[in-house]
């Protein structure tokens, strides 16, 4: 038996009822990562730390653990909690909330919790279990901010979540005492973007957490951020200190650099990046490196060239290396032939590029596990070679690319042309393939997309091969989104069932896979949305996986039908209570409409297979064209539809997935309308630029921040002395918040950082010779004449390294140098 030292503790009150129950009562959302208090559905790893809250849950007064092994039980009428029905060691427990340690045995994937009483159970809550997950302690005890201490040269870190050891250690147990238990995965660090040497073992004197020490690279910087991987897996990033205020740097660039127009940065190295300007007649990209670290700008060799001609930039990034990659052209025939056998690799930690010889020419360069390269060289099939961005070394990757999708090759289906052939000439795929688990693959499918007349649900093998098909109940259909005919390219991302992507390629199979689908993988069941024959009925269809049932109808309640007046339909996964949203209109709607309205939301309990109408509040609209409708953290949010505010809102809908009710968020009273919406999940916020009342201008009141927990909203006015503000960036590590403010008098622009904790305002002064920051507006014409076009933004936002790098304008609007700034 040990002692336990403890480096949590509860501060959750528990919630205010005129009379407590006497069963325990689990707030649905708050089963959360005690280290990361990341908002839910949370992630937790097998062994890591989980906090739960609620009402009557522990006894009156209160218990910790002082020894070891955790108990899984407590007092009379005994408390547990159950992880998937196993039981959980516990580490603290009041009325208000329990912290618990998630059992080893526990399957990865969504988990259900209950606090049991003696033998009453509380409704479940939902957690996301997943293996590993590096949940690094901070120094306020909200999983964000500086973390650790630094002595000699060394970093040290508390951390739960790096998952399973060797030898093994018991969920509730210390290691012994002569054991040394490290993490299965292997451990590595990134200490401002460059890898930085780490070791881990599971503490001796806290159950469940690890004892990380890194080895800080030369020149690290308090305000670098720290990020710590098991296998190829982060959480949250710290910083290795704090700075009073965030640190501006600038270096001037010399006068060939300064017909740059594209930028190209790391996401985890502040102040290194690559400028470029536009590809010149030999194919090339004239490029230099800006390293601040160095204080220098120096020009890239090797003439850096890429296959898009229109690319502003030749440059590649990983998003977990700092390196910079480009081809070393110029090329010398069409893309498909590729581009050049050679790599220009820029690395932070090295002086000069290094050059990389690829087997045969490459056609394009790509992300690869462990901050390395993939190569896509152009053979016939293409084929793949992965790059080690330290040693330069090719490589062959260890497995079969492609991954997560059946391919041609003999098979039944052909992702190429979208054709599969389930009988009945029904063959033209409408939504995208899911992963049914154990190598078989769900596939919607009709006769003709322009006018269906027949349609088949699908299971195929991993090569392809149809292994079974069902047909839709009679006189109902798929329910296609309508063919966006003119207009802008779809919106990136809303695929359904899978990933999105402006125009070209991906926008252009958007526009075929038009069907609303999502896989229940609990109960194992295929939902479609679909429309009757007569267009007088909306329903979710389910299809089960196995056996021969026939498929489930659930309508939609009488006069309502799904918002079907964009180019593709969302339908919204609601994790934490098993359900889906869509949103609801009350006409059958079959072209796309700018906006695209909707006044209540459909919601399928998958458990219950039942549908409930859940209407706005009031007579209230909202529209769902693009983007406008999105989800954050289980709750749905739409801002109201006015064509006549030319893309302004006043209000905002809220759908609580979790309460399967409804609320709205107006603004605050100097506050007319607003737009540019944007959400920081971490704190479950949105943010918008805000016009005043009686005023136009965008961002002219400042930027008006939605707290949708806590069903509030707040101004962040515009600072005296600015005409408005913009809206940049958001910097999760630090909470912090970069917006542009213009300037009328004299005219320019500065950066603001805006503190979303406190609210506080740092103004960053510009560096002299500076009037504006990242871009510049279109410059005045001649009298009679429009003005001249402004030059593209050159600007980097890097949230995962707390930094900007902006470009710095004079007065006469040309490019005067590079400004880095530290966020803090």
């Amino acid at each position: 038996m040990g002692t336990l030292r403890f480096g949590f503790t509860i501060g959750f009150a528990a919630l205010c009822w005129g009379q407590a129950p006497s069963a325990p009562v689990l707030n649905q959302r708050g089963a959360v990562n005690a280290v990361t208090l990341q908002p839910a559905p949370s992630n937790v790893a097998l062994g890591g730390l989980l906090l739960i809250t609620g009402i009557n849950l522990g006894p009156a007064a209160g218990f910790r653990a002082t020894t070891t092994p955790l108990p899984t039980s407590l007092e009379d009428p005994p408390l547990e909690v159950r992880i998937n029905n196993r039981p959980a060691p516990i580490f603290e427990a009041t009325p208000g909330a329990v912290t618990v340690q998630v059992p080893l045995e526990t399957p990865l994937g969504a988990a259900q919790i209950v606090v049991r009483r003696g033998t009453v159970n509380s409704a479940p809550a939902r957690v996301n279990v997943v293996a590993p997950f590096p949940s690094l302690r901070t120094a306020n005890g909200q999983g964000f901010g500086a973390g650790g201490s630094v002595e000699g040269g060394k970093l040290r870190l508390s951390a739960a979540g790096l998952g399973l050891t060797e030898p093994r250690v018991n969920a509730g147990e210390l290691p012994g005492a002569d054991e040394a238990a490290s993490p299965r995965q292997p451990v590595r660090a990134n200490v401002g973007g460059i890898a930085a040497e780490a070791s881990a073992k599971l503490s001796a004197a806290t159950v469940g957490e690890f004892d990380i020490e890194v080895t800080l690279p030369e020149g690290a910087k308090t305000s670098d951020v720290v990020a710590i991987y098991a296998g190829n897996t982060a959480g949250n990033r710290v910083t290795l200190g704090v700075e009073p205020t965030a640190v501006v740097e600038y270096l001037p660039l010399p006068e060939a650099a300064r017909v740059a127009r594209g930028l190209a940065a790391s996401d985890l190295r502040p102040g290194f990046l690559a400028l470029s300007a536009p590809r010149n007649g030999e194919g090339c990209w004239p490029s230099w490196v800006v390293d601040f670290a160095h204080s220098a700008v120096r020009e890239v060799p090797d003439c850096p060239a890429a296959a898009n001609q229109n690319a502003a930039s030749p440059f590649q990034t990983n998003p977990d290396s700092a390196v910079l990659a480009a081809f070393a052209g110029p090329a010398t025939g069409p893309a498909a032939q590729g581009v050049s056998d050679k790599l220009t690799v820029l690395h932070p930690a090295q002086s000069e590029p290094m050059a990389v010889t690829l087997p045969v020419r490459g056609i394009n360069i790509g992300g690869a596990p462990g901050g390395n390269l993939n190569v896509v060289l152009a053979t016939n099939p293409p084929s793949n070679v992965l790059v080690n961005t330290t040693t330069g070394a090719v490589s062959e990757p260890a497995g079969p690319g492609g991954g997560g999708q059946p391919g041609g090759g003999g098979g039944g289906l052909n992702l190429a042309n979208l054709q599969v052939d389930l009988g009945d000439e029904v063959k033209q795929l409408v939504a995208q393939p899911v992963n049914l688990g154990q190598g078989a693959f769900g596939v919607l499918a009709v006769d003709n997309a322009s006018a269906v007349t027949r349609a088949k649900f699908g299971v195929l093998n991993a090569a392809g091969a149809v292994q079974s098909t069902r047909p839709f109940p009679e006189t109902w259909l798929p329910l296609l989104a309508p063919v966006q005919t003119q207009g802008p390219g779809l919106p990136g991302g809303i695929l359904p069932g899978g990933p999105g992507g402006p125009g070209g390629g991906l926008g252009a199979v958007a526009a075929i896979l038009r069907g609303a689908t999502i896989f229940d993988g609990q109960a194992r069941v295929y939902w479609v949305l679909a429309r009757n024959a007569a267009k007088t009925a909306d329903a979710f269809i389910g299809f089960a996986i196995a056996g021969n049932a026939e498929p489930v109808i659930r309508r939609l309640a009488e006069g309502t039908f799904v918002a079907s007046c964009t180019a593709q339909t969302r339908l919204f996964n609601i994790d934490l209570s098993r359900r889906i949203a869509v949103s609801t209109g009350v006409t059958p709607e079959s072209e796309v409409k700018n906006p695209c309205s909707a006044n209540a939301f459909a919601v399928l309990d998958l458990a219950a297979r039942t549908v409930t109408a859940i209407n706005l509040p009031g007579q209230g609209e909202f529209s769902v064209s693009g983007n406008s409708a999105n989800e954050m953290s289980d709750y749905v949010y739409g801002t109201n539809a006015d064509p006549g505010r030319q893309n302004r809102s006043d209000t905002i809908y809220v759908l609580d997935g979790v309460g399967n009710s409804t609320f709205r968020l107006d603004l605050p009273p100097e506050i007319a309308t607003f737009n540019n919406l944007n959400p920081i999940p971490e704190m479950t916020l949105l943010v918008g630029q805000a016009s005043a009342q009686g005023s136009n201008v965008i961002g002219g009141a400042g930027l008006v921040i939605f707290d949708i927990e806590n069903q509030q909203a707040r101004l962040l006015p515009t600072p005296a002395g600015f005409a408005a503000v913009q809206l940049l960036a958001t910097f999760p590590v630090t909470r912090k918040l970069l917006a542009r403010g213009t300037r009328t008098d004299p005219a320019g622009s500065q950066l603001l950082l805006y503190d979303l904790v406190t609210g506080d305002l740092q103004i960053l002064a510009n560096p002299p010779g500076v009037s504006w920051v990242g871009q510049v507006p279109n410059a005045p014409g001649t009298p009679g004449q429009p003005p001249q076009p402004a030059a593209p933004p050159l600007q980097h936002f890097s949230p995962r390294s707390n930094a900007v790098h902006v470009m710095g304008y004079g007065a006469n609007r040309q490019p005067a140098g590079m400004i880095l700034v530290r966020v803090n």
